[in-house]
């Protein structure tokens, strides 16, 4: 009974965290992130291929520094793409927001609470 308690409230807690109106919500939550990972691992193979790297330098510290930093940057986009799937683009637009345009934490917070965003 004790596993059970601990996971309701981390499932309580993964609620707060992320905002969720449910736990249904929750659920398409991870959903989108999860897309929207594995969309960007498959585009930023792509990427790299078209870039040609191998042509340029063998060094394989360049190639994996440059298919993360594609990676991040194509999953920024892909989960604003993703999330207008599904129909939750507000939402996900305040983390694509937060990472293009650095904001702290505390910055947002501030913000939220004079429903700004």
């Amino acid at each position: 009974m004790l596993v059970y308690e601990q996971l309701i409230v981390l499932i309580e807690h993964l609620e707060r965290l992320f905002k969720a109106r449910s736990k249904r919500h929750l659920m398409v939550i991870f959903l989108i992130f999860s897309v929207s990972g594995s969309a960007s691992l498959f585009v930023s193979d792509i990427a790299i291929n078209l870039l040609n790297i191998e042509a340029l330098n063998n060094s394989q510290v360049l190639h994996w520094t440059l298919k993360i930093l594609v990676m991040v940057f194509c999953y920024q986009f892909i989960l604003l793409l993703v999330s207008f799937c599904f129909g939750e683009l507000k939402h996900f637009s305040k983390y694509t927001q937060k990472f293009l345009f650095f904001k702290t934490n505390s910055n947002s917070k501030t913000e939220d609470q004079h429903g700004s965003i």
